[in-house]
């Protein structure tokens, strides 16, 4: 019984630790059946995405999960976009500021995220 016991607690924590390198995207469309894209990255420690974006004061994190619609897991084998419509892009970047960068000139090219971006430049214009 009490191998039984450290077996659920193992389980169950690895399944929290797993769940705590998942970041939700912060907004959700409805134009494709899955409301979210989902950036993949190999890195883990997740306080690399609270710097500031390009001396703003939005982070990193908000800008990819807020602004562009895209869930973070971190600690994956690769860094990879996931669109909406499920077409994967391999990222070359390697920290949170490229990988941020590289995101939103993937998603301005795509035809529901340039307006997205398009309404992010008015955001960051109206800051200054």
């Amino acid at each position: 019984m009490k191998h039984i016991v450290i077996i659920i607690f193992l389980l169950s924590s690895s399944n929290l630790y797993s769940q705590m390198l998942d970041l939700p995207a912060l907004r959700l469309s409805d134009r494709f059946s899955k409301p979210h894209r989902t950036l993949n990255t190999t890195i883990a420690d997740r306080s690399l995405f609270q710097q500031y974006y390009n001396n703003t004061n939005l982070t990193l994190d908000s800008v990819i999960r807020y602004h562009f619609y895209t869930s973070i897991n971190l600690n994956s084998k690769q860094n990879q976009l996931i669109s909406m419509d499920g077409t994967k892009f391999n990222l070359s970047s390697k920290n949170a500021k490229d990988l941020t960068d590289e995101i939103i000139s993937l998603v301005s090219n795509m035809y529901f995220g340039k307006r997205e971006f398009l309404e992010f430049k008015k955001l960051l214009r109206n800051r200054k």
